[in-house]
């Protein structure tokens, strides 16, 4: 078993993840990490105490952050250009919604 975690996702995970060492822009990703971890409360709720996050739901908010922090270099949209023209970001990540249990892969509810 982990140790509890009070947060989801942390600074230090989405570097080791997106493999960092000095990103130059610390605020940058505090401010995304924090803004993940606040919709990670909004949506799933504050964990009960001790605060331990699922590692699904630690995992899923690291490659959010990660992705949101990312995506500050493509403001427009466009990842990169290719041989057909430009080549956009994806709309959204199939692998972070299963790991979150959200879009298509939240569990059906009963109104």
């Amino acid at each position: 078993m982990t140790a509890p975690v009070q947060a989801p996702a942390t600074d230090a995970a989405v570097k080791a993840y997106l493999r960092l060492d000095d990103i130059g822009d610390e605020a940058t990703l505090t401010a995304t990490v924090n803004a993940v971890n606040a919709l990670m409360v909004e949506w799933f709720g504050a964990p009960v105490s001790p605060a331990v996050w699922s590692e699904t739901k630690r995992q899923g908010a690291v490659m959010l952050a990660a992705r949101v922090f990312r995506r500050r270099n493509s403001p427009a949209g466009v990842e990169s250009f290719g041989e057909l023209g430009p080549i956009y970001v994806q709309r959204n990540d199939p692998d972070v919604g299963q790991l979150l249990g959200i879009g298509a892969y939240a569990r059906p509810v009963v109104g």
